[in-house]
């Protein structure tokens, strides 16, 4: 099992979690300055350097339940609240366009899904959105493709495969570009449409011109995975205290704690240019060792002592 498919699963679903608010933000007619607000919320707590330091420390690659939770976690540092069937109905979406992604794509294509993932999802933020943040996510992956061998590849393509082999969900946009059969299996490659082919991480829903099946096609899919009310309410912030500090409880152990879950506190402004780290290789799997944060509490301390 690799022990770095942690951070691709998060980062990519998570991107394709963006890419699902933005098309629901869009189709509810939400005002500019609350998507705008939205997206950048979960944008910067999905990139933080924080959280991805934790990510990216290897180990065994986390559980179903637990990327759940986190994703449910980090969308909800936003003002958008999503209720229980709303967030079943996205991570049905999430899980499956990435499945049909990595299922059509060769070992090399999982940094270049990855890629794009990133690079679409800068496009949909506002320009104010800091852009360190994609990067140096970017250069986090582009360092790891550096050192992985071919037994890295196919090892950590292994993993990825066997994390969604559990997923078998029907999803209506991908049946409506002809991604996916009625019987829930995904088309071969060679009956895709090539520019989707050859841009696997794209935003799948800028291919989809008809954002309603019609009723023929809803009948013979009516169990299909559509989201037609993902938001249920843009509240009132209430995750974000006067100093501009989000927190995220982590369903994660924190870094070498071998205790209790954490709770994350990110700044909303931080900003960083670069990212030190140390790669080390080994026979099996890649082992990266990263100049590790300071703990949450030390932190905390540092952050009182300064007020």
């Amino acid at each position: 099992m690799s022990q770095f498919a942690t951070p691709f699963i998060v980062v990519n679903l998570g991107c394709e979690m963006i890419y699902v608010i933005d098309q629901r933000l869009k189709a509810q007619h939400i005002g500019s300055d609350k998507s705008e607000r939205v997206l950048t919320d979960v944008a910067t707590v999905l990139l933080h350097p924080k959280l991805l330091d934790e990510l990216f420390i290897p180990q065994p690659v986390a559980t179903h339940v637990v990327t759940k939770q986190l994703l449910q976690d980090i969308s909800a540092t936003s003002i958008m609240k999503l209720d229980e069937y709303s967030m079943t109905k996205l991570w049905d979406l999430m899980t499956m366009i990435y499945k049909w992604q990595l299922s059509v794509a060769t070992n090399q294509n999982i940094f270049d899904i990855t890629r794009r993932h990133l690079k679409n999802v800068a496009r949909l933020l506002p320009h104010y959105f800091p852009k360190s943040f994609i990067e140096q996510t970017l250069i986090r992956f582009q360092n790891l493709k550096q050192r992985f061998t071919d037994d890295d590849y196919k090892c950590l393509i292994n993993t990825l495969i066997l994390w969604f082999s559990e997923y078998h969900t029907k999803i209506s946009v991908l049946l409506r570009l002809g991604l996916q059969k009625k019987d829930g299996t995904f088309s071969l490659p060679a009956t895709i449409n090539p520019k989707i082919l050859h841009n696997l991480g794209e935003n799948i829903y800028i291919y989809d011109s008809k954002k309603n099946p019609v009723e023929d096609f809803e009948r013979s899919c009516s169990d299909t995975s559509e989201i037609n009310c993902l938001l249920a309410s843009i509240e009132k912030e209430k995750n974000i205290s006067k100093q501009g500090i989000l927190k995220i409880q982590l369903p994660i152990e924190l870094g070498n704690q071998q205790s209790k879950k954490g709770t994350l506190e990110l700044a909303r402004d931080t900003m960083f240019e670069n990212i030190a780290t140390n790669f080390k290789c080994s026979t099996n799997d890649l082992s990266f060792n990263p100049n590790l944060p300071k703990s949450p509490q030390e932190d905390l301390l540092k952050m009182l002592d300064e007020s």
